[in-house]
């Protein structure tokens, strides 16, 4: 439990920069009262606990496991829990020109307190573990700073999608959702998955594929990948020491998966970058 900072990247990009990024874990989460502004976007990533995200008009929303905070630069806003509860988030704070392209900045969506600022429940959830990796990744020099920000860009696409129209998932199955997607290298058991949130197996697959769009393993190895994906272009890791990470039997084995994923091996997939 507790709180892990992480500094700068110690580099300001053609393609912008991260001021800072860290993880609560466990713990309150720190956000002054009654608001705060930024210079610089906001992004936070909560995977456990619940609370609620106001805006400066007095709006509030409700955060729960799953939900990712988008907010841009000087927006007026607050985010917490009740009583100061723990909950675990992972975040960072960023700006630059890639995500003037990326991100909406005009309009309503810029406006203080605006309503389309703030929480958003992507379906399916974006990988926490392939966040993590970029948070966790220190860099030196410019060439390594750029590829955290392609790699941030990366997951905030991937946090932007939508499901395929089939509305949003029950409780059941966003918890189930969540659990694939966390801690990817820990073995499971599917039918373990399923008793977790009260479902038969059978149940719970059907139910699962309906509602997500894939299957429950599909589910999973495509957060281990999309991990596995950030670990190749943010650290010198071997393969084989990125595939014990993340659960695949071996290097062979993770290459294969790789390369059926995203047309390339690991290792053009890291030169590429």
């Amino acid at each position: 439990m507790g709180f892990t900072f992480t500094g700068t990247s110690g580099a300001r990009t053609r393609l912008g920069w991260i001021s800072f990024a860290g993880e609560v874990v466990d713990e309150p989460p720190r956000v002054s009262s009654p608001y705060r502004t930024m210079d610089d976007w906001v992004l936070s990533y909560v995977s456990a606990g619940n609370g609620s995200y106001r805006h400066a008009d007095g709006h509030t929303c409700a955060v729960a496991p799953g939900t990712v905070i988008l907010i841009p630069p000087r927006v007026r806003h607050w985010y917490g829990t009740p009583g100061g509860r723990p909950w675990t988030e992972t975040f960072v704070v960023f700006n630059g020109p890639l995500f003037d392209l990326l991100l909406p900045r005009s309009g309503s969506a810029r406006r203080e307190g605006s309503r389309r600022d703030g929480p958003r429940t992507p379906r399916p959830e974006p990988s926490v573990e392939a966040l993590r990796a970029i948070v966790r990744t220190s860099t030196a020099g410019v060439v390594d700073a750029e590829h955290r920000l392609l790699a941030l860009a990366g997951w905030l696409l991937e946090a932007a999608r939508d499901n395929d129209g089939s509305g949003e998932p029950s409780t059941a199955i966003a918890t189930a959702a969540r659990i694939l997607a966390d801690d990817t290298a820990v073995e499971l058991d599917m039918n373990d998955v399923a008793a977790s949130v009260g479902l038969s197996y059978a149940t719970f697959r059907r139910r699962f594929a309906a509602e997500i769009g894939r299957p429950p393993a599909a589910h999973r190895n495509e957060a281990r990948l999309a991990a596995a994906a950030s670990m190749l272009k943010l650290t010198d890791m071997t393969l084989r020491e990125i595939a014990r990470r993340f659960g695949f039997s071996d290097e062979f084995h993770l290459s294969r998966r790789f390369k059926a994923r995203y047309g390339v091996a690991p290792s053009e997939y890291r030169r590429l970058g």
